[in-house]
């Protein structure tokens, strides 16, 4: 018997949406899928009669906001099978609940200090030792990611934070003159487009106000690049990630290199103990190493499929230990074949 898949579309550019593949694999696999549209009014009304719902949010607060309020809902109250579940998504691009949810799962993570206090901030930042990176607890592609060198540097940083606060670690440092100019014609923009001021310096991507906290973490020496892990069911896809040109962050780069004999082996076997711990459908894992111990930096169950589709095979999480499996997958093949066992195990109970 069929099963009936809700899809919301998420087309967030070139060679970036996973909803097309997924529809055309259903489809194929001679399931019903039923096209929806979040943003209405009538959205539980849109999923009546599905078996399921599936929707790759991405890091926009827009999209943010309406997940956390509707996976809950169609997981806890309709019943559905989700895609992603709330065990694989509740901490999406938010450093501060992902550094806990890593720690209270016992996974080797830099060590974090999250601050809710400026005064208590204040008095730890004096006494720290550095260099220390500060991230604002969302933003993709680093963009929120900033080494700090000394005392006098993380001190502003609490009284931006604790004060007006700020939307990004850029605009942050932007020189003030540039910025004043850029916000006048944004300002202006607006105002022929029939927006209020306040509007149009709001209207701009990402426009989340990080205030009220302060987020550091260990810097690691010695890393000139990450491993990028991503694990989907029992499946580990890997490669390794190159830090920017005179900078100490990876992501975002765009150089990165899938061969896997170039992989480290405990990289793939900590994302696969990790993904276990957490219970997550599909979990991508920013590991690096601290000395001789690996730790995860931070974990997403978003990603770039394409870079996941050009790993040469994967490893999969057999007994005994990791076997290599040659063959390239979309991440997508690897998702639907997960979520229609998981729809027929349902059907089955």
């Amino acid at each position: 018997m069929p099963h009936r898949v809700a899809i919301q579309a998420d087309d967030y550019g070139p060679r970036d949406a996973s909803s097309p593949l997924w529809t055309r694999l259903l489809r194929e696999a001679g399931h019903e899928v039923v096209p929806v549209e979040v943003r209405r009014a009538d959205i539980l009304q849109q999923v009546s009669g599905c078996d399921g719902f599936m929707w790759r949010f991405a890091h926009a607060p827009s999209d943010r906001a309406i997940a956390r309020r509707l996976f809950p809902v169609l997981e806890r109250s309709l019943g559905l099978a989700v895609y992603p579940d709330q065990a694989t998504a509740w901490h999406f691009d938010d450093k501060i609940a992902q550094a806990w949810l890593l720690e209270s799962a016992g996974v080797p993570v830099p060590r974090t200090w999250v601050w809710f206090d400026r005064d208590a901030a204040a008095r730890w930042a004096r006494e720290a030792a550095f260099p220390i990176v500060l991230k604002l607890a969302s933003g993709a592609g680093a963009t929120n990611v900033r080494r700090i060198e000394s005392r006098d540097e993380a001190l502003l940083w609490v009284e931006r934070l604790f004060g007006p606060g700020l939307f990004d670690l850029a605009e942050a440092e932007e020189p003030v003159l540039r910025r004043e100019a850029r916000l006048l014609k944004s300002v202006g923009e607006g105002l022929i487009e029939g927006r209020a001021p306040s509007e149009s310096l709001r209207a701009r991507a990402g426009a989340e106000l990080h205030r009220g906290y302060a987020l550091f973490q260990e810097f690691l020496p010695g890393n000139e690049f990450d491993t990028r892990v991503t694990v989907i069911g029992r499946r580990a896809f890997a490669y390794r990630r190159f830090n920017r040109p005179g900078d100490f962050r990876a992501s975002g780069s765009g150089n990165f290199d899938p061969d896997p004999s170039k992989i480290d082996p405990a990289a793939v076997r900590l994302a696969l103990d990790t993904a276990r711990r957490l219970g997550t459908q599909s979990c991508a894992m920013d590991i690096l190493k601290r000395g001789e111990e690996r730790v995860v930096a931070e974990v997403s169950y978003a990603y770039v499929s394409w870079m996941v589709q050009s790993c040469p095979g994967h490893w999969d999480a057999a007994e005994g230990g990791p076997m290599w499996r040659d063959g390239a997958l979309w991440p997508e093949e690897a998702q639907i074949a997960d979520f229609l066992a998981r729809l027929a195990a349902r059907r089955a109970a």
